[in-house]
């Protein structure tokens, strides 16, 4: 502390303790004195006197040169527990799922048929498959740019934000682990000298590319965790953009006409169909079940430092049972409503379509000969 702001906190002191104790030994007036209704006051002003030098023992006063006020140094906010972060960050996602159909804003691909967005899908994971690490790059930043292009902030923010931590994550993962412990490798063929043979030129390939410790990361790696990081945002966000653009019942239908030939082999083409459309909408149930049980436990205020690790995963375990037993009270309910209304089966089923946004016939065709195109270059560049 500089000597001007102690020489300032030490005459602050003088001054108000001279004035407690000036009205601690104020002596007593009659009850007709002028001066007995003065003497509370300053009872009172002395013990509010009292209470800022509590206040000024408990922080540390500083007097700058140029501010008259003084300022006080607050302790810093105690640190909240893992479990109460793992608990407001599942609170703060929505419970709509990312994968709800949102008819609004109409964008290129509310107009694009189900079908050419399924060929799109299986077609993606294809080319991913057979494309470079610079190609498979280029196909997962390619995806996110149509996400955000064609939709607003508050539906792809917190979606890419959590979906690009994963694959950082299993980017990483892969990278570093794949090669972390390379094997003891013994060459079993004699050296080139014994048999008369000029030495291998040396060129400027390195399959090891960094070396540090434990931590090795090499050609394999590195090509592997590309491979991972880019398969996984491409697979989920393709499967969420042709989910967030299309109803249930549109791509449950464009499944039946895709499997359609194989009723000739007696495969349940409609079974499956339905059990996609049942399995697009319980979705909606999942979430609304995890973010009723994150609020009931939230709103009990449990202490968890006070629980500890194994408190903590108790309360998850019974949680987890709790999710699950309500998931199938929520079946079983919807299959008994469904019993009740006459379903006798996905052959004799109508779907209800929701026609919402109807196709385009410019918009499928810009689709395949992006598609066909696409294709073309990866081919040629793979």
């Amino acid at each position: 502390m500089p000597h001007s702001c102690r020489i300032c906190v030490l005459h602050t002191s003088e001054v108000v303790m001279s004035r407690c104790v000036a009205n601690l030994h104020q002596p007593a007036c009659a009850p007709g004195c002028s001066r007995a209704g003065s003497h509370r006051p300053s009872v009172l002003h002395g013990r509010a006197l009292h209470r800022s030098l509590e206040r000024r023992e408990s922080g540390v006063w500083l007097c700058a040169a140029g501010d008259g006020a003084p300022q006080t140094t607050k302790d810093s906010k105690p640190k909240t527990p893992i479990q109460q972060q793992i608990l407001n960050g599942i609170l703060s996602v929505s419970n709509v799922p990312y994968s709800s159909f949102v008819p609004s804003p109409v964008t290129f691909l509310h107009t694009v048929d189900a079908r050419i967005k399924q060929v799109w899908l299986v077609a993606m994971y294809l080319l991913i498959a057979r494309a470079s690490p610079a190609i498979r790059l280029a196909i997962a930043a390619t995806v996110g740019s149509v996400t955000v292009a064609n939709f607003p902030p508050r539906l792809w923010q917190s979606q890419l934000r959590r979906l690009g931590l994963l694959c950082g994550f299993i980017f990483l993962s892969t990278l570093l682990l794949v090669d972390g412990m390379p094997a003891v490798l013994q060459t079993r063929a004699p050296p080139l000298s014994l048999e008369c043979l000029p030495p291998i030129p040396e060129t400027g390939y390195q399959y090891v590319l960094l070396h540090v410790g434990p931590i090795t990361v090499t050609h394999r790696s590195l090509n592997l965790a590309i491979t991972a990081a880019s398969l996984t945002f491409s697979a989920l966000q393709t499967a969420s953009l042709c989910l967030v653009t299309t109803p249930g019942e549109e791509m449950a239908v464009a499944l039946r006409w895709w499997l359609s030939p194989l009723r000739l082999l007696r495969v349940p083409v409609e079974e499956i169909a339905m059990t996609l459309l049942l399995s697009l909408r319980f979705m909606s149930l999942v979430f609304e079940e995890v973010r009723n049980l994150s609020l009931g436990l939230a709103a009990r205020g449990i202490n968890w430092e006070a629980q500890g690790s194994s408190g903590s995963l108790n309360i998850a375990g019974r949680l987890c049972v709790r999710l699950f037993g309500n998931l199938f009270q929520r079946s079983e309910n919807i299959a008994q409503a469904m019993v009740v209304r006459g379903f006798q089966g996905p052959q004799g089923h109508n779907l209800y379509m929701m026609k919402v946004n109807p196709t385009s016939a410019f918009a499928n065709a810009c689709a395949i000969l992006i598609l066909i195109c696409f294709s073309v270059i990866i081919y040629f560049f793979k």
